[in-house]
């Protein structure tokens, strides 16, 4: 299986990548998309790439979080529905600054939805960018919910549509 190379990002979002890899497996390998699967298997690999994922939103958080408005208390002060759609529109917008990436925040009476779509920037999806996003994803959520378990999957888009990948999320938590 090929895996092409990671995406043209800017110098923030790969020391973001960076950190969160030297956090997870240690010095970060030059080709690690090529490199993991030989070493990891394809499991193992993605169970590194969602590793990396959660800790790659700390550090955007400690790096950017002032930025994006995400540590102010006037974002705490949502209440969760609007915090989290706010989040998201803020997460979308950093990977758009830094990476070029169209990312698309929809919703209906039962989730969130988090597509990516094919640009000039991001023409193709890489299969460890699924378990990177829904890592960061998923530390996002359970950052801004306090600890909440927020179920989300991976669904397929229609073959037809521009999205490249999807993530539907749940708007109740496990236990409510």
């Amino acid at each position: 299986m090929t895996y092409q190379s990671t995406l043209n990002c800017s110098g923030t979002m790969t020391d973001i990548l960076l950190e969160g890899v030297r956090e997870t497996i240690g010095t970060p390998e030059k080709n690690l998309l090529e490199t993991a699967p030989l070493l990891f298997g394809e499991r193992g690999s993605c169970g590194i790439a969602h590793r990396i994922g959660e800790a790659s939103f700390r550090y955007f958080l400690r790096k950017n979080g002032k930025q994006y408005s995400l540590t102010e208390n006037s974002y705490r002060l949502l209440n969760s529905q609007q915090r989290i759609l706010f989040g998201l529109k803020q997460l979308a917008e950093f990977a758009h600054q830094n990476c070029g990436a169209c990312i698309e925040i929809h919703e209906d009476e039962n989730r969130w939805y988090w597509q990516v779509v094919a640009n000039e920037s991001v023409p193709y999806w890489n299969r460890f960018y699924s378990p990177y996003t829904i890592g960061l994803l998923r530390e996002f959520f359970t950052w801004t919910s306090g600890g909440r378990y927020y179920p989300m999957e991976e669904e397929t888009s229609d073959p037809g549509s521009d999205v490249l990948f999807q993530i539907a999320i749940n708007k109740k938590p496990l236990g409510n």
